[in-house]
């Protein structure tokens, strides 16, 4: 078995380098630049079929928000869809569904975006769309009080009644306050009633304007033919008013240990650790972190699941939350579910464990080169969706984080070794002092 293994684990890393600069590499097959206006624009050409995706950038997203206006990008995202001084509302998604293509937006924490997948013959008409509603916004009153309540009820159905997503928006509330990632991105219910026209018309005017955008192109199109388009429809559009960002400094103070019941039939730990923002001039501690996590909790033979769910059965589950590109202070989260009668301080201490010293420094060269294995494949498949692509390209962008970061990535994490992977674990975790929160059922 163990020969089996490591011949499959040496296939994948074979996969994964012969795949490697045909699949996910950038640099060979992105250009970027700028309008006078201050609009960036990315092109990511992937010819492999006739499909494109068209998207829209702005950076803004619940850490740009303020305590009192919380959800207010969220919220000015459903609006992008309910008309135009062109167009009524829902025609814009109409349009896109006639084409035979899908559209959608999402909102993070540091971005706002938009897109539509179609087939590249329409994609002209797609950059039409989107620079229509970056300036033609129509926002109007009916529509508003419908769309709040659309998104107070989604408040409800994925945070209020879901005890784990509660949760999770209480500790990263109880880390940062109502600051920056501590600032949940629905909003909380009174301050999604309390949004009014004007603040939405505000959120608009500072923030969808050009030089605080970046337009994503990803698939197969025509670059000469793109960047007509793009010239056509975005360069005479003006920036209206100084880009004058809003920062939130909520007092706050954080609990070292906290609990709450929800309706969960087991309790539920949670081990958070403040993790300063990604270096973007020095990311190998970063990149050895992931390397870190993935080693502790990277799937069925990870070290979490072996040692706590099988081996002293502690455990019914364990995960890790981290994010590698956060532009602000954001939080590594350990946790799980204890099994039978385990207590939840005996389920800490066995997790706490599992990051001592003295346990990280058991972790051997070939948990090392698994785990590179499983991050190179996983990622090759998932590059492998111009949609995914574009995704990728702005979540980094809209956080001031150059997209050469996802070149790089692979190249410096092949030469990151076994002490730079026991230095991070120790570093952002052994070494930091954690927050513990229990959620327990409702007594």
């Amino acid at each position: 078995m163990f020969h089996i293994n490591q011949t499959i684990i040496f296939l994948m890393f074979l996969f994964v380098s012969i795949n490697l600069d045909a699949s996910i590499k950038f640099s060979e097959r992105l250009e970027e630049y700028s309008l006078e206006n201050g609009l960036k624009v990315i092109l990511i050409e992937d010819k492999r079929s006739p499909a494109v995706v068209n998207s829209i950038w702005y950076r803004v997203g619940s850490s740009n928000e303020v305590n009192g206006k919380t959800g207010i990008s969220h919220i000015l995202e459903h609006m992008m869809f309910k008309g135009t001084n062109k167009l009524g509302p829902g025609e814009f998604s109409s349009i896109v569904k006639k084409m035979g293509g899908t559209d959608n937006a999402f909102t993070g924490k540091d971005f706002t975006g938009y897109y539509q997948k179609v087939h590249n013959e329409d994609l002209e008409r797609c950059i039409e769309l989107e620079s229509d509603r970056m300036i033609n916004l129509k926002l109007d009153d009916n529509q508003i009080e419908k769309e709040i309540n659309v998104v107070k009820e989604e408040r409800r159905l994925r945070t209020d009644d879901n005890p784990v997503s509660k949760t999770f928006e209480k500790i990263m509330i109880n880390a940062f306050g109502m600051n920056k990632y501590g600032i949940p991105i629905i909003g909380t219910m009174q301050d999604i009633e309390d949004t009014t026209k004007k603040d939405l018309e505000d959120w608009y005017n500072l923030y969808y304007q050009p030089r605080n955008a970046i337009v994503i192109i990803a698939g197969n199109f025509d670059r000469d033919k793109v960047k007509q388009y793009i010239n056509k429809y975005y360069s005479s559009i003006e920036n209206d008013e100084p880009l004058n960002l809003i920062s939130s400094d909520a007092e706050y103070l954080s609990k070292e240990y906290f609990e709450v019941q929800g309706d969960v039939s087991k309790p539920v730990v949670f081990i958070s650790f403040i993790k300063p923002e990604f270096n973007d001039q020095d990311p190998r501690k970063s990149y050895a972190l992931d390397l870190f996590i993935e080693i502790m909790d990277g799937g069925y033979s990870s070290r979490l699941t072996e040692n706590l769910v099988n081996s002293k059965k502690v455990a019914l589950d364990t995960f890790i939350s981290n994010d590698t590109y956060n532009q602000h202070d954001n939080l590594i989260i350990i946790g799980g579910t204890p099994r039978g009668n385990t207590t939840t301080d005996e389920f800490i201490s066995h997790v706490l464990n599992e990051f001592s010293d003295e346990s990280i420094d058991t972790i051997g060269q070939e948990e090392l080169e698994s785990a590179k294995a499983r991050i190179k494949s996983d990622n090759v498949f998932k590059f492998d969706s111009v949609f995914y692509q574009a995704m990728q390209v702005g979540m980094l962008e809209t956080k001031n984080i150059s997209w050469r970061n996802l070149d790089n990535y692979y190249k410096i994490s092949e030469t990151i070794t076994l002490s730079e992977v026991m230095s991070a674990g120790k570093s952002y975790i052994t070494q930091n002092k954690p927050l513990i929160t229990v959620l327990r059922p409702i007594e």
